[in-house]
């Protein structure tokens, strides 16, 4: 999935086609193993989201090179790779699938449309593989947990990103800070030193339009945005815990003055739309002392950015440490597609393209990370000082409620939590505008409407 934002609902009549096709199909429940040929297939077709760039276009020939080398009895397997623009994807799914013409082998799938499609009938059972994976202990639990129904594995994790906060290092020497916060207490203290030794800066952003980062807060108090119970969404924005960490992000601004009113109904890159202008040019300028966002946000930041010899990252904080809060991990799976005729061979060039050597390259190119803990604790990020902090976010993560088929509805269409920040920080009454967006949260999740 594209990490900033979520992608768009699928709609309703185009969800509700593939459904009744699904209903109809046992393709769906067949692993990838069982029911197919393990012959050499003429040709394995691939289809991979996003555009065809050189890079891509590199890293798909090695994987191919590598793949005709490693099982000889494919060398003469064709590889077709079909490149497919985001936001054609669930239309082209759902054609595939209704025509039973024109189908991958092997779908890259964004994270949070894995589970709407597997639930679809799109995607092949490939729980007996996974298990038999070799890589699968050193996956990162919470990113196979996304892709896994019921006890039935539907994907396989390939790269990801996370949000962790951004500072610099001579700015924390400068203002005392030893370390970097492991609490919320801690986090609040060292933006007001900050804000001291920097005069005219703020010391922490907290943009009301950033879900997935007052996500991690409402996590890191122990609390739950939505859980699914039953089959139905149950929204939890009331509990103690997630008020909590509402509550501390909305005193950002309200209380402890470390954000500024200028971040109120924007996104981190400013008004809505903008792509650039709010809180990541603020921090690449030296206006804002720590920035919440991924690794990824060099990219929007401004060509005169200051300081970059000293950024470096930490995880978003619990509310007592020391561990990190959880943080939304936004990214990409791998999936055989239900109705191949070789799912067998399918499911061994998945094994290659997610190989440790050949996620983690992919991952680093695209400026996100592979799923494995091994890469992420021991790897080179371990020493690299920006990037360490993101990987070791992305060691904990959560994905739930954001792969909930009507979450994009919830957050990008009804904007349920940037409108209920929006609402707090300009002051209403706390737990009255927390109940309602609790209400609105929970129709939507359930029936895409609020009410």
């Amino acid at each position: 999935m594209r990490l900033r934002k979520t992608p768009a609902a699928i709609a309703a009549s185009v969800a509700a086609a593939a459904l009744a096709i699904a209903g109809c199909s046992s393709s769906g429940s067949s692993t990838a193993g069982s029911t197919s040929s393990s012959a050499a297939p003429a040709q394995l077709t691939v289809w991979r989201m996003g555009s065809s760039t050189p890079a891509q276009v590199t890293w798909m020939n090695g994987v191919i090179s590598q793949f005709h080398k490693q099982y000889p009895a494919y060398a003469k397997t064709s590889v077709k790779v079909v490149f497919i623009p985001w936001t054609n994807r669930t239309q082209d799914w759902t054609n595939a699938l209704s025509s039973g013409k024109n189908a991958p082998d092997i779908t890259e799938l964004g994270n949070t449309d894995t589970p709407t499609e597997a639930s679809l009938g799109m995607l092949a059972n490939i729980t007996s593989n996974v298990n038999s994976w070799s890589n699968k202990s050193n996956v990162v639990s919470g990113m196979l947990a996304n892709d896994t129904q019921s006890g039935t594995i539907y994907a396989v994790p390939w790269f990801g990103g996370v949000r962790g906060i951004w500072y610099r290092t001579d700015q924390f020497k400068a203002a005392g800070i030893s370390s970097p916060p492991t609490s919320w207490s801690e986090l609040v203290t060292d933006a007001k030193k900050l804000m001291a030794k920097n005069p005219g800066t703020y010391g922490l952003g907290a943009p009301t339009y950033d879900t997935p980062a007052v996500a991690s807060f409402i996590w890191g108090a122990g609390g739950q945005i939505a859980t699914e119970q039953n089959g139905k969404w149950v929204a939890e924005l009331t509990s103690p815990q997630s008020e909590a960490g509402i509550k501390f992000y909305t005193d950002l601004y309200l209380t402890n003055h470390v954000s500024p009113a200028k971040y109120i109904g924007q996104t981190e890159l400013g008004n809505s739309g903008a792509t650039s202008g709010g809180a990541n040019e603020d921090f690449a300028l030296g206006k804002l002392d720590m920035y919440i966002d991924g690794a990824w946000a060099s990219g929007t930041f401004p060509a005169n950015a200051q300081g970059k010899s000293q950024w470096a990252s930490f995880p978003i904080p619990s509310q007592s440490g020391p561990s990190p809060a959880p943080t939304f991990a936004g990214g990409s799976d791998l999936a055989v597609w239900s109705a191949s005729k070789y799912k067998t061979p399918a499911w061994d060039l998945v094994q290659v393209m997610d190989s440790v050597p050949n996620s983690t390259s992919f991952a680093n190119s695209q400026g996100f990370f592979p799923p494995y803990t091994s890469q992420l604790t021991g790897g080179s990020y371990s020493s690299n000082q920006l990037l360490s902090g993101f990987a070791k976010a992305a060691t904990n993560t959560q994905i739930s409620p954001m792969n909930a088929k009507n979450w994009a509805t919830a957050d990008a269409t009804d904007l349920v939590i940037p409108t209920m920040m929006k609402q707090l920080m300009k002051g209403a009454d706390f737990d009255s505008t927390v109940a309602a967006a609790n209400t609105q949260l929970q129709n939507v999740l359930n029936t895409g409407s609020q009410g």
